[in-house]
C-alpha cells in the first residue's frame, strides 16, 4: 500500500473538497473521505482550507474535547471549530427553534455556556490565568451547540475527523444573557435537557480550567500559537455540560433545555437538505 503524505497540499485540498461537497449536498458519508490525518497540524490545515472556501463570517468558535485515547499522543485535551454567522440563532425562549442537521450523517445535542470575548490581544501566549480569562469575558449566555456532520459515526472515528470537518459544528443557540454574570456562580446552576421525553441532568457545569474557563484559555492560546486574532465580540461555545447526546438523534427530535433560574429554550431538529 502506498503511503499518503497527510501534510501535502494535494491531500489537504482533496479531503477538504470532499467534506465541503458532502455538506453542500447533504450527503451522508459512511467513512472519513480518505486517509485520516495523523497529526493535529494536518487536521487543522483541512479545517483552515475549508474555512477559506466558505463565504461567511466566523463569529465564534466551538470548543470540544479530544478523545481520551488520543490526548497523550497528541499532547492536547481540547479542539475547536468555527461558528459561522449564518449558523447562529438567538432566542428568548418564547418559541421553539428549528435546528438543521445532516439527516444521513451524525448529530448530537450539546448544552453549553456561550461566552463573548473582549480584547484578548494583550494576554500572554501561554499560562493565561483564570483571573485574566474572567477579565476578557464581556458577556455570558445560556446556550447550545448543534453538532452535526455528514460523516456517520464521526464520534467513533475520532477527533481527527471532527477537527477536519469544522469541529462538526452545525449551529449555535444564543439564549438569554446572564446579567451581572460575575456575581453569579455559574458552576452551581442546575442544568438539564429533555430529549424526546428522556431527561439528562440536572448537572452542574465543571468549574475552573476543567470547564468553561479552560475552554476559553485553550481557544485564546490556540489562536495565538497559530498567529490568528480573535476579534472583539468573538463567541466561545465552551463545551458540553450535560454530555454529548447522540442516541437516536434525528430529524423530528425535540429537546427542551433549562438552566435553573437563568432561562430555558426549546428546539426541533429538521433536515438541512
Amino acid at each position: 500500500m502506498t503511503s499518503i503524505d497527510t501534510q501535502s497540499d494535494s491531500y489537504i485540498a482533496e479531503i477538504s473538497d470532499k467534506l465541503l461537497e458532502a455538506r453542500r449536498t447533504s450527503t451522508g458519508l459512511t467513512a472519513f473521505p480518505g486517509e485520516l490525518p495523523t497529526t493535529l497540524e494536518a487536521a487543522y490545515k483541512i479545517q483552515d482550507r475549508s474555512i477559506s472556501k466558505i463565504d461567511d463570517e466566523i463569529v465564534g468558535w466551538k470548543i470540544g474535547g479530544i478523545s481520551p485515547d488520543l490526548q497523550e499522543k497528541l499532547n492536547a485535551v481540547r479542539l475547536c471549530g468555527p461558528i459561522f454567522k449564518k449558523m447562529v440563532k438567538y432566542t428568548d425562549g418564547s418559541e421553539p427553534l428549528k435546528m438543521p442537521i445532516f439527516k444521513d450523517g451524525y448529530s448530537a445535542y450539546e448544552v453549553e455556556y456561550i461566552m463573548e470575548l473582549g480584547d484578548t490581544s494583550h494576554l500572554p501566549a501561554t499560562g493565561i490565568t483564570e483571573e485574566q480569562i474572567r477579565s476578557v469575558v464581556t458577556r455570558v449566555f445560556i446556550g447550545f451547540e448543534m453538532a452535526s456532520t455528514p460523516i456517520q459515526n464521526a464520534n467513533k472515528i475520532g477527533s481527527m475527523a471532527i477537527i477536519s470537518d469544522f469541529g462538526i459544528n452545525e449551529g449555535c443557540i444564543i439564549g438569554p444573557e446572564i446579567k451581572d454574570w460575575k456575581n453569579v456562580d455559574l458552576f452551581d446552576i442546575d442544568i438539564s435537557i429533555d430529549i424526546d421525553g428522556n431527561v439528562f441532568g440536572p448537572t452542574k457545569a465543571k468549574p475552573g480550567f476543567v470547564g468553561a474557563y479552560g475552554a476559553v484559555k485553550f481557544l485564546i492560546e490556540h489562536m495565538k500559537a497559530n498567529g490568528k486574532e480573535l476579534p472583539v465580540g468573538t463567541l466561545a461555545s465552551t463545551g458540553a455540560i450535560t454530555g454529548v447526546h447522540d442516541i437516536n438523534v434525528g430529524v423530528g427530535s425535540k429537546a427542551d433545555v433549562e438552566f435553573a433560574g437563568l432561562g430555558k429554550f426549546s428546539m426541533e431538529l429538521v433536515s438541512n437538505g
